[in-house]
């Protein structure tokens, strides 16, 4: 019986030993990198020293206190999930917050402020698509004595009624038959019609040059349009390269800005990589077609090199990796640039309670109105990327959220909406 008593009393003094221990792991979990935040009344492993009052706390010091007992909030959240976490005072350039800042994670539809960035720093607010009709030939009574090119640049908001204006500009300028051919060019780019990566079951745009309502289509769509101007082609439609000397006759432009708006405010995932694409305006030509790996390396480039991967424009694809670290630091960068970046960048986030993606999140919150940011959502990956100006000092601050293995969309905006309703207050 003492035996009995002895062994039941040991595995008591061993279980209660295992309670208290995971009780200390799971606390330990959601320490900030301590390289960067360290929280308020951490002591030497030789010295005890009182833990200082609420009062005696930098600002700083009690937001760090604050996201420490949000993440031990959420702890049902991160015990099963991964969490990157970077925030910055873009006012005083202090690190506020780290939680695997260095971290490579899928940043989804946050991929986009990444090309937008880019896109702005390289080319700048200013930059046209232009989608082209050329020819070499000459006009002689009304008629287009040669062929007639339209080169396309993967306008993603070209429309019917664009193509139609393109028409009625060649018979306004007297063009009444064409001679030869309607050369469809679409040299702007490879032949790959889809993203590095993509998966095959999503709604993926096409990524072709010769887009018209967004669809591949637009050499028809011009040939209907000069048939209904009164503009007789004689020789059919075909495709090729216009030349080198080939002079512009007409043409439709649209600024950066006017497609950072839907690419931006409700996630265009056609518009974001129609942008990744003009980035070879960025950069000399290297070899006879425009590619992906191109377009990365600008975006490289803008970056500074480290741990990202850049597979494509908009997030859709599986290759993309980022860090919230290399996200903030990208938003300092434009916070830096206000008129060729900042200003452009900001009117084209989606506005918390406001607008785009975010019209229907924290609302009723010091965020609301004030956070301006991007969402990233794709199975099991909730990301949100963006600014906030704190209430209480009107400090902009800077925010990368990264959420990976979420069960559901909305316990991972739950989270996001706490930490930028804190961050605005």
């Amino acid at each position: 019986m003492k035996r009995q008593k002895s062994i039941l009393l040991a595995l008591l003094v061993i279980t209660l030993a295992s309670c208290g221990s995971s009780k200390r792991a799971a606390r330990q979990q959601y320490q900030p990198d301590t390289a960067i935040y360290t929280p308020a009344g951490t002591v030497s492993p030789k010295t005890v020293t009182p833990k200082p009052s609420k009062k005696s706390l930098t600002p700083e010091q009690r937001m760090g206190q604050r996201l420490d007992s949000l993440l031990l909030t959420a702890d049902t959240l991160l015990r099963t999930t991964q969490l990157g976490l970077h925030i910055v005072d873009l006012t005083t350039g202090q690190v506020l917050y780290a939680y695997n800042a260095q971290h490579r994670m899928r940043p989804a539809s946050s991929e986009k402020m990444v090309t937008a960035i880019a896109a702005l720093d390289r080319l700048g607010p200013n930059y046209l698509f232009s989608t082209q009709l050329l020819t070499t030939a000459t006009v002689a009574g009304g008629t287009l004595q040669g062929d007639l090119y339209i080169k396309g640049v993967l306008d993603p908001l070209l429309s019917t009624a664009d193509v139609r204006a393109l028409a009625a500009q060649l018979k306004a300028a007297g063009i009444r038959k064409i001679a030869g051919r309607l050369i469809a060019d679409a040299s702007f780019k490879d032949a790959d019609e889809y993203g590095w990566g993509w998966c095959w079951d999503d709604e993926n745009p096409v990524l072709s040059p010769l887009l018209v309502d967004g669809k591949p289509g637009l050499a028809a769509a011009l040939r209907t349009a000069l048939k209904n101007a009164g503009i007789t082609l004689s020789k059919g439609v075909t495709t090729g390269t216009a030349p080198a000397a080939a002079r512009q006759l007409t043409a439709i432009q649209r600024p950066l800005t006017a497609v950072l708006q839907p690419m931006m405010k409700e996630s265009d995932n056609l518009c974001a990589e129609a942008v990744f694409y003009q980035l070879k305006s960025a950069q000399p030509a290297q070899g006879k077609h425009y590619s992906r790996r191109q377009a990365a390396s600008v975006i490289n480039e803008v970056i500074g090199g480290g741990a990202s991967s850049i597979a494509d424009g908009s997030g859709l694809s599986l290759y993309n990796y980022q860090t919230p670290e290399t996200f903030t630091r990208l938003l300092a960068y434009a916070a830096a640039r206000p008129d060729s970046i900042f200003n452009p960048l900001l009117a084209a986030l989606p506005i918390a309670a406001v607008d785009g993606t975010l019209k229907n999140r924290m609302a009723d919150t010091p965020a609301a109105a004030n956070v301006r940011a991007k969402t990233g959502s794709v199975t099991a990956v909730c990301t949100l990327v963006g600014y906030t100006t704190q209430r209480s000092t009107g400090h902009l601050i800077a925010f990368a959220i990264m959420n990976q293995g979420v069960p559901s969309m909305a316990q991972g905006r739950n989270f996001q909406n706490r930490v930028c309703i804190l961050l605005s207050e």
